[in-house]
């Protein structure tokens, strides 16, 4: 987990956020969540391993890596949303307004300095759920990138939506910061379709158009 400076007051700061367990040689979150506090040096050297040529298979593992960590991170909503709520409530995470429980599990993301999302679920139909992504940690150090460099971010949302779902979701992300963009921007759904946004996107067809395509 990396942090951004707090000096605009609102975010809070690490020592609010983590607890030192010393007895077990952990850090974890208010909530119990354990974690990992990452150098500043991890990022600027993702992004070169990830702009090389022969790089997919780093792509690959870093958007698994994501997929991944939002799984486990929306099992411990489950059941930290069932103890909020009550067993008596009869509601579980299913039951509840899918961009409330995705908002919340980006909330803490957010306050530890992973970007500000806004998520567009108006394409749920047709299972497409879109995201524009501000302040992205890897396409800060990422500039100059000859391609998107968020793959960790899609990860991130392909494994919170499939949980949700109960279905597999990919996702890709079809604009990006590091490429010069002024957000980044990720369309989520059923793989077929999304994964052929990859090739739009290499032919160099717009963000605005791509989303038109898909909904």
């Amino acid at each position: 987990m990396s942090f951004r400076s707090n000096s605009d007051g609102l975010r809070p700061t690490p020592s609010e956020l983590i607890r030192p367990m010393l007895a077990e040689g952990a850090l974890r979150l208010a909530d119990g969540q354990r974690i990992a506090v990452l150098p500043g040096a991890f990022f600027p050297q993702l992004s070169v391993g990830l702009d090389q040529p022969s790089g997919d298979h780093v792509r690959h593992a870093v958007y698994k890596l994501g997929y991944e960590w939002a799984l486990q991170d929306m099992v411990r909503l489950s059941r930290q949303l069932a103890a909020e709520f009550g067993a008596g409530a009869n509601l579980d995470l299913w039951q509840m307004d899918v961009k409330f429980v995705l908002d919340r599990w980006w909330a803490p993301l957010n306050a530890a300095g992973w970007g500000a999302w806004t998520l567009d679920l108006s394409s749920r139909t047709r299972r497409f759920a879109f995201v524009e992504l501000h302040h992205s940690l890897v396409a800060a150090h990422s500039p100059g990138a000859t391609q998107p460099s968020c793959h960790l971010y899609a990860g991130l949302f392909a494994g919170a939506l499939s949980f949700f779902d109960r279905i597999e979701s990919h996702s890709v992300e079809f604009q990006c910061a590091s490429l010069g963009a002024p957000s980044c921007r990720f369309v989520v759904g059923p793989g077929p379709q999304v994964d052929e946004v990859e090739s739009w996107r290499q032919q160099k067809v717009a963000p605005d158009e791509i989303r038109r395509r898909l909904t």
